[in-house]
């Protein structure tokens, strides 16, 4: 007896340290079970040639205050054995501090450890078993134990049991997917002041576009490339919008040149639209002449 009971409380603390969720809701949890029962009378007291058994069956109520954790009572009937003259029905009350070890995502081992009350007799009680998740309400519940010195015959009570319980704890609600992020848009913003000569969509310094084209032309398929250019108020819209459509053109000739393939790249101009800054000022024209170029691999803007 005590050696199955030391088993018991080793198997409880390892499911204390090691147990992952399993009725991880918590709350009130009630249920029925039906099984089988021996008594394990001594060759001493025996008067047949076998140990009697009956059926059985019970009502549990249980807590679970966490996932490893569970305070759980049961009142059970084991049917009549005969301790004297007459059959005796043999009822108990038993209470048991219960521990989870969790196997899968629905099934845990447990172990409990506790106390029988049979008449006003009070009985060391424990048990090991399986609970498998049905449902999010519904477990069911595969046991065995044992109550030590069942009254009268101080002989052991052996029990097999299955059993349904439903969990009063609320269902836990599907975990939300979060979309990744859209990659933020950064341009690189190129001063056409400083790329082009004046009033022209010729070249005067490519050095800042070389440097985008070494990291482009390495890949071939997965990136894309938007290049927009932008002028400032000065002189007509119609003449702005044309020149450019020039710079654009002109830095996307530089790109293939480079090697970046001219499948990958677009090209857009605005003229006078959109500036970002104001055209009152002179540092504000410089700022709105300029090419703006989005280079994106795999998801993500350089």
């Amino acid at each position: 007896m005590s050696r199955i009971y030391l088993s018991l409380l080793l198997l409880l603390s390892a499911s204390f340290s090691y147990a992952e969720s399993f009725n991880d809701d918590g709350g009130w949890y009630l249920g029925g079970r039906l099984g089988a029962t021996v008594l394990d009378i001594e060759e001493a007291n025996q008067e047949r040639d076998k140990d009697p058994s009956t059926a059985s069956m019970g009502v549990v109520a249980g807590y679970n205050f966490n996932e490893f954790l569970s305070l759980e009572s049961d009142l059970s009937s084991f049917g009549k054995f005969k301790q004297g003259a007459e059959p005796e029905k043999l009822l108990a009350f038993s209470t048991y501090l219960m521990g989870r070890y969790h196997v899968s995502d629905r099934a845990a081992l447990y172990a409990k450890v506790g106390n029988s009350f049979i008449g006003n007799d009070l009985n060391l009680s424990g048990g090991i078993g399986i609970k498998y998740q049905i449902s999010q309400q519904l477990e069911l519940d595969t046991g065995y134990r044992l109550i030590g010195d069942v009254p009268n015959t101080e002989d052991d009570l052996y029990e097999f049991s299955v059993g349904i319980n439903y969990k009063f704890g609320k269902a836990k609600a599907a975990p939300k997917v979060v979309p990744p992020p859209e990659p933020k848009i950064v341009p690189t913003t190129i001063n056409s002041s400083t790329l082009f000569k004046f009033d022209s969509a010729e070249m005067s310094d490519s050095s800042a576009l070389a440097k985008l084209a070494k990291k482009m032309r390495t890949s071939r398929v997965d990136i894309s490339v938007e290049i927009v250019a932008y002028t400032d108020t000065s002189g007509p819209e119609a003449y702005n919008l044309k020149l450019s459509k020039k710079r654009a053109e002109a830095v996307r000739d530089y790109f293939i040149k480079q090697g970046v393939n001219e499948k990958v790249i677009k090209t857009g101009w605005k003229g006078e639209k959109d500036p970002i800054a104001s055209n009152k000022t002179r540092a504000g024209r410089i700022k709105n002449r300029r090419v703006e170029v989005i280079y994106i691999k795999n998801n993500v803007v350089y």
